[in-house]
C-alpha cells in the first residue's frame, strides 16, 4: 500500500508540473514550436511533452536546424526568439561560469534587449495622471532608451527642471507571470527527466531568477534604492546619485533628475576629454568597493551605461533596479575568507565558505575532501603574482568547488560574483594592467583594522545586547502557548529513538539463552536430587526421572553449546 501512495503522489505531482505548462497553452505552444523550428523535437520527447509535440508539429514551416549553426548558437537564437524572459533568463545564465560551459556563455553574452520602443501614445497614457496635475509640462516624444522592462523619455518639470521618466512597458507583468511559470515547468521536467543536469538545481535557479525579475518590474522600489544612494553620498562630491522625485512615482513610473555624463568604457571620448584612463579605472573601482565593503548595499550591474563619467572626474550612478544588499555578519565572514585565502589555509577558508553556502539536501558534505579542493583551489589560483590574478576567475573557480558538493551561494552574494567580475572587465577595457586586487587592498585592510578598534567591539557588543533583550521580550509570548497547552493537559511529546532493533534483538536473544541455562541448571540440580535419594521407578539400578532430567539436560546443554558456535559468540 505504502509503494502505491508513494507512485500516486510521484505521478500528481508531475501532474502538477504539467497542468502549470498547460495552463498557458497558447504560449506553451509558441515556446514548443520555436524549440521544433529550432530543431530540439528530441528535447520535446525526452522531456516527455510528446502530446505538445504532436501539437506543434503541424503549425512549424521551414526549420532551421539545417544551417551550420552550433548547438549553443541555435540556443541562442531560440531565446531571442522567445522574448522578454527567456533573454533576461539567458543573460543571467551569461554570468554563471560555474554552471554553463564556456561555449554556452560566450553565445549568451550576446544576448541584446534590442527592442521596438512603445508608441508615444502609449506613454502618454501612462504618465497622463503626472500631466494633469500640472507638474509636468514637457515630454519628449523621442526616446532616450528603450529596454525590454521599460523606456526612457526626457521631459521638464513645470518648475523648468530637466528630469528622465522611465515607464514600464504595459501588460509586462502578465507576460512576465506566463514566461516564468512555462520556464519553471519545463525546469522541473529537466530535473526529473535528465538526470546530468539535475545536479545544477534548475528549478531553484528559475525561482530565484524570477524573484530578481520581478522586483525589478516595481519601479518603487527602484526609487528606494535611488533614496538610499543618495543618503550614502550626500556629502561625497565625486559621487552623483540622481535625485528622486518621490511624489510622481508609482509602481510603474519612475521620475528622476537627467543626468549626462561619458560611458566609462567609451574610452576615445575620454580621452578626447583629457581623462587619465587608469585613473579613471581605479576610481570606478574604489566607488563599487565602498558601496561593498561600507554601506553593505551595492550596483548589482555595473555596466558602462549604469556608470557615467561627469567632469571633476565625478562618478554619475544610474539605474537601480538590481542592488545587492550584505549584512555585517556576511561581510565579516567576506574578510575572514580573504584573508584566510591570502594566508593559504585552507582549513579556514572552508570554515568560512561554509558559513556563507547552503548545502542541498539534508546530510552536509564532506569536510576532508572539501579542503582538499579548496587547497587545490588557493594554489591554482594564488600561487601567482598579484598582477596575474584574475577575480573573475577565482570567483567562478571558487563557486564551481562549491557546485562539486551541492553547495550553493544566496543570489545577493552571486549578484557580488557578477558585479566584481563586470567591474573587473570595465576596468580592463580602460587599463590592461588594470588590478582589482590591487583596488580592493585597501578596503579590505581598513576593514580588518576595524576589528581592533574598540567601537567596533562595543558596537557589536550592544548590537548582541539588543538581540538578547529582543529574545527575553519575545519569549514569554513564544512560551505562552506551550504553557496553556500543558494547563489544559493537551501537551504530549512523543519520543522515537532510532537504530535500537539491534539491541532489541539481541537483549532477546540473551534472555532466551538465559532462561534456557537457568532451566539447564534446574534439570542438572534436580536430576541430581532424584537418583541421590534413589526414587523408584528404577532402571538398571538407577532412577528412572533422573536419567530423563539428566537426559534433558544434555539436549538442552547441547542446543546453547550449538548456538553459540553459530552466532560465534563465545
Amino acid at each position: 500500500m505504502k509503494q502505491a501512495d508513494g507512485n500516486s503522489n510521484g505521478a500528481i505531482a508531475g501532474l502538477s508540473k504539467l497542468n502549470r505548462l498547460y495552463r498557458h497553452m497558447g504560449r506553451a505552444t509558441e515556446v514548443g514550436a520555436v524549440l521544433v523550428k529550432f530543431g530540439f523535437d528530441d528535447l520535446l520527447v525526452r522531456l516527455g511533452l510528446t502530446d505538445l509535440l504532436d501539437h506543434v508539429r503541424g503549425l512549424v514551416g521551414l526549420k532551421v536546424q539545417d544551417r551550420q549553426l552550433s548547438r549553443p548558437e541555435l540556443v541562442r537564437l531560440v531565446i531571442e526568439e522567445l522574448g522578454v524572459v527567456f533573454i533576461k533568463w539567458g543573460q543571467y545564465l551569461s554570468t554563471r561560469d560555474d554552471l554553463m560551459p564556456e561555449a554556452y556563455i560566450k553565445e549568451f553574452s550576446r544576448l541584446q534587449n534590442s527592442v521596438q520602443p512603445m508608441p508615444f501614445e502609449e506613454v502618454e497614457r501612462i504618465v497622463e495622471p503626472i500631466v494633469t496635475s500640472g507638474d509636468l509640462c514637457f515630454l519628449d516624444p523621442t526616446p532616450l532608451a528603450a529596454a525590454s522592462v521599460g523606456q526612457v523619455h526626457g521631459a521638464k518639470l513645470a518648475d523648468g527642471r530637466e528630469v528622465v521618466i522611465k515607464v514600464r512597458r504595459p501588460g509586462l507583468r502578465k507576460q512576465v507571470s506566463t514566461d516564468l511559470e512555462i520556464l519553471l515547468a519545463l525546469a522541473e521536467l529537466v530535473e526529473k527527466h535528465l538526470p546530468a543536469l539535475a545536479s545544477a538545481r534548475p528549478a531553484a535557479l528559475v525561482e530565484e531568477f524570477g524573484r530578481g525579475l520581478t522586483a525589478e518590474l516595481d519601479f518603487s522600489l527602484e526609487a528606494v534604492n535611488l533614496e538610499r544612494f543618495g543618503r550614502f553620498y550626500a556629502s561625497n562630491p565625486k559621487v552623483k546619485v540622481p535625485r528622486i522625485y518621490r511624489s510622481l512615482c508609482s509602481e510603474r513610473v519612475l521620475v528622476m533628475e537627467k543626468v549626462d555624463g561619458l560611458k566609462f568604457n567609451d574610452s576615445q571620448a575620454l580621452k578626447a576629454a583629457g581623462y587619465d584612463l587608469p585613473s579613471l579605472a581605479r576610481f570606478g573601482a574604489e566607488v563599487v568597493f565602498e558601496q561593498i565593503m561600507v554601506f553593505g548595499y551595492f550596483h548589482g550591474d555595473p555596466h558602462p551605461g549604469n556608470l557615467l563619467v561627469q567632469p571633476g572626474p565625478r562618478a554619475a550612478l544610474v539605474d537601480f533596479g538590481l542592488v545587492g544588499r550584505l549584512s555585517r555578519q556576511t561581510r565579516d565572514i567576506l574578510l575572514d575568507l580573504t584573508l584566510a585565502a591570502v594566508r593559504k589555509k585552507p582549513r579556514n577558508v572552508t570554515s568560512a565558505l561554509l558559513k556563507l553556502v547552503k548545502a542541498d539536501g539534508d546530510s552536509p558534505p564532506d569536510r576532508e575532501r572539501l579542503e582538499v579542493e579548496v587547497d587545490l583551489f588557493l594554489e591554482a589560483n594564488l600561487g601567482r603574482p598579484l598582477k596575474e590574478l584574475n577575480i573573475g576567475k577565482i570567483l567562478n573557480d571558487l563557486l564551481n568547488v562549491a557546485a562539486q558538493y551541492r553547495l550553493s551561494l544566496p543570489p545577493d552574494l552571486l549578484l557580488l560574483v557578477k558585479s566584481l567580475t563586470q567591474l573587473e572587465g570595465l576596468g580592463l577595457q580602460l587599463d590592461p594592467d588594470f588590478d582589482l586586487v590591487k583596488v580592493a587592498r585597501p578596503f579590505i585592510i581598513n576593514q580588518y583594522r576595524r576589528r581592533y578598534n574598540p567601537r567596533y567591539w562595543f558596537r557589536r557588543f550592544g548590537e548582541e545586547l539588543m538581540d538578547f533583550k529582543d529574545f527575553l521580550e519575545m519569549l514569554p509570548n513564544d512560551l505562552k502557548p506551550f504553557y496553556n497547552m500543558l494547563r489544559s493537559g493537551r501537551l504530549k511529546s512523543e519520543f522515537i529513538v532510532e537504530g535500537l532493533e539491534g539491541l532489541r534483538q539481541t537483549v532477546d536473544r540473551s534472555s532466551y539463552r538465559l532462561s534456557f541455562a537457568i532451566v539447564l541448571a534446574s534439570l542438572v540440580i534436580g536430576s541430581s536430587v532424584v537418583i541421590h535419594a534413589d526414587i523408584p521407578p528404577k532402571w538398571n539400578g538407577l532412577p528412572v526421572l533422573g536419567l530423563v532430567g539428566f537426559l534433558g539436560a544434555a539436549l538442552v546443554g547441547f542446543w546453547l553449546l550449538y548456538d553459540f558456535l553459530r552466532n560465534k559468540r563465545f
